[in-house]
């Protein structure tokens, strides 16, 4: 990782007190320079190298850190067991983000639908921001948008016509998609995967993808005790855009 990927993972580095700059560069320099110990000095180059002002003097701050978060001894500072143990699960497991990030800003070349590009600039904002849930939330709604998109463009008819045949009863007055917000008016969102699967809009694999991938966002946006933790986002992110989004 390097200091402006760290910096990016990091989110509002600026608005940090600089106690908790000063450790997290320290495990920066520890865990990504291989620097066992490390100077004030070093901690200073990494506030000129991402331009962020320094303090007057570290001096102050590196005492009260001194003890609990700082051990120090000839050799310079290294961080104390625990603070380093809490970075590195606050941060460590963030280089999976990277690609994640990466993968995301990568999808406008692919995504030229202005409402899709709402729903990926807020996804993004999410991530970023490390809201997991509502990150769970803005994917799914991505992947939503862009499999109706891909019906109304491309395959309306198809839709249709198979909607009559996998929900009859639906259809006791004549109902049919011709715009999207007719989706949100006549069907729910499960009904919607049934439909495109059983016409043959999507595949099997992109079905399988999706139904969970719903359930999933159901819990996220609903409370409960649901833990979503990095690696399960990254990990769902990854599976709706390159294993869905992207193969409709």
């Amino acid at each position: 990782m390097t200091l402006q990927e760290l910096k990016e993972t990091a989110g509002n580095l600026a608005a940090m007190p600089h106690s908790d700059r000063i450790k997290l560069f320290g495990w920066w320099l520890h865990t990504h320079k291989g620097k066992t110990h490390f100077q004030a000095a070093e901690i200073g180059r990494c506030y000129d190298d991402l331009h962020i002002g320094r303090p007057t003097s570290f001096g102050g701050y590196f005492a009260n850190l001194e003890g609990k978060d700082l051990l120090r001894n000839a050799s310079g500072y290294r961080l104390a067991g625990t603070a380093r143990e809490s970075l590195d699960i606050k941060y460590g497991a963030h280089t999976s983000k990277l690609p994640i990030k990466q993968l995301l800003k990568d999808l406008p070349a692919t995504m030229p639908d202005l409402a899709e590009r709402k729903y990926l600039d807020e996804t993004l904002i999410c991530y970023e921001n490390d809201a997991r849930r509502a990150a769970v939330v803005m994917t799914w709604n991505l992947a939503y948008a862009h499999l109706c998109e891909h019906v109304l463009k491309n395959r309306l008819a198809d839709f249709n016509a198979r909607w009559k045949i996998s929900f009859p009863g639906m259809h006791k007055t004549p109902k049919a998609v011709a715009v999207m917000e007719d989706f949100n008016e006549h069907l729910k969102e499960h009904e919607v995967l049934q439909v495109c699967r059983d016409a043959g809009i999507v595949n099997k694999n992109v079905y399988n993808v999706l139904e969970p991938a719903l359930k999933k966002r159901n819990a996220a946006a609903h409370p409960n005790n649901v833990m979503i933790d990095r690696l399960v986002l990254d990990g769902f992110i990854s599976d709706v855009i390159n294993n869905a989004v992207l193969k409709i």
